[in-house]
């Protein structure tokens, strides 16, 4: 017999809808069976919240969980001679390398559920998330937890991306094995459809990383299969610079011409997009996944303010670094009003609803990201008791100014609780948190022996 809870909050939102005052939601199964405000009499199990707000559950729209704990600190404060070029390949890739190398697929599953752990904690109830092959316990360990998860493993057309000395990546001719067919096999292994909690696709790199060859493979049998697809894009003046360098074009409109840019489709950051360039995505309908706080950790500013008004499809990620969703909204809608010098923008409202039902139609789910009856019951009760957000004159402006996601009472997926009053009730958290942190701390002492931490970053490590 399903089910039946009635949630009974102060306050409710979603995109279509807007803010509403004491009404009920009762969830039955994995779905909404109604949205009211009668009281139902029905015998139910009942979650009541006096000060709470339910909100769709975010949709983390861009995220590297595994590099969250990887590049913890590693990748804080880097002063001009820290790293011999672009953070991204003189950082970032060289030290997954060493933890692909180093750990075991059981370390790797200890690390990714521990940033899953995070992510969650963090408001998000599904995750497009990019990771190398060797990641892959990733997907089992999302399924334990009973997040909502879309792995979009990594693709190169070298499997061991070769550097200059100037920390630029040098794309070599198609190697015999990109990874096309272990993703492939992973999708047959794992994806449940395009309703299904757990889907797999594919994250080739990006512009400057992968051959046109490879791009149209994966675009091509992404079609075929419906699978999702993600990939990173205007992301760096080293990309820019190779793209052009090399097909006498932007990455915007190399994607165009090579038949990726689509519904469907997901732009990771398009920091270095021109005003014309995100006229050309809003025209073919692609999505962008910004994820302003990774750029801001860098120095770099992130162009949302344009973004909003260039009325793109606009999704929120976390990329990896702080994996709270509010605190990465708060960092997108501070920069957006900095750089338009206008108050009025990137609004409360606008802002969730990039971070729900924008996000969800960016991956073809129009039943998440809202409260509608009939709507997959992925849900999020935060709790606006305490003194910060006291008095409440708006509870989504009270969130997104005061609030932090320690403040989430309540976390759905399906209908399940893996979060309940405040505490994760899927997994022993502390014991996750020992082995993740522990594999991390091996990588890093690895890195260090063998003399591949830059200077600059190694001399800001602990002792």
């Amino acid at each position: 017999m399903t089910e039946t809870l009635i949630i009974e909050p102060r306050w409710i939102w979603d995109a279509a809808g807007g803010l509403r005052g004491d009404h009920y939601v009762v969830v039955q199964g994995n779905r909404i069976a109604d949205v009211t405000r009668e009281r139902p009499t029905m015998e139910a199990r009942r979650l009541t919240l006096p000060d709470g707000l339910l909100i769709p559950g975010f949709v983390n729209l861009h995220n590297h969980a595994f590099s969250a704990p990887l590049f913890r600190g590693l990748a804080d404060d880097i002063a001009d001679g820290d790293l011999p070029g672009d953070i991204v390949y003189s950082l970032l890739m060289p030290m997954g390398d060493i933890a692909a190398e180093t750990l075991s697929p059981d370390e790797i599953g200890d690390v990714a559920e521990m940033a899953l752990l995070e992510t969650l904690k963090g408001g998000s109830t599904t995750i497009m998330d990019v990771w190398r092959l060797q990641q892959a316990p990733f997907i089992e360990r999302g399924r334990r937890l009973g997040l909502r998860t879309y792995s979009c493993p990594y693709l190169f057309s070298t499997p061991k991306m070769d550097m200059t000395p100037d920390g630029k990546p040098i794309t070599a001719p198609p190697a015999a094995d990109t990874g096309f067919d272990t993703v492939l096999s992973l999708f047959r292994q794992y994806d449940e459809g395009p309703m299904g909690r757990t889907r797999v696709g594919y994250g080739p790199h990006g512009l400057d990383t992968c051959t046109p060859e490879l791009l149209t493979q994966i675009g091509r049998t992404a079609e075929e299969i419906g699978c999702p697809l993600t990939i990173h894009a205007a992301q760096s003046q080293v990309e820019l610079d190779i793209v052009r360098a090399r097909y006498g074009k932007s990455p915007i409109e190399h994607l165009r011409d090579l038949g990726l840019l689509k519904p469907g489709t997901v732009l990771a950051h398009c920091v270095m997009a021109t005003d014309e360039e995100l006229a050309i995505i809003r025209e073919y309908g692609a999505a962008v996944a910004s994820c302003p706080y990774a750029f801001a950790r860098s120095g770099l500013g992130v162009p949302f303010a344009r973004f909003l008004d260039s009325g793109i499809r606009l999704g929120v990620g976390t990329d990896g670094v702080g994996l709270d969703m509010v605190a990465e909204l708060r960092a997108a809608q501070m920069l957006a009003k900095v750089q338009a010098g206008r108050a009025g923008i990137a609004s409360a409202e606008r802002m969730l609803r990039a971070a729900t039902a924008d996000g969800a139609a960016a991956i073809g789910r129009h039943d998440l990201g809202t409260l509608a009856p009939g709507a997959t019951a992925d849900l999020l009760l935060f709790d606006l008791a305490g003194a910060r957000y006291q008095p409440v004159w708006n509870p989504l402006q009270a969130l997104l100014t005061n609030g932090v996601a320690a403040d989430l009472h309540s976390l759905f997926v399906d209908g399940v609780a893996l979060l309940s009053d405040h505490r994760v009730v899927v997994a022993d958290e502390a014991a996750v948190v020992k082995r993740g942190a522990a594999a991390i701390r091996r990588v890093w002492d690895t890195a260090r022996s063998m003399g591949r931490i830059p200077k600059g970053v190694a001399e800001r490590g602990a002792v």
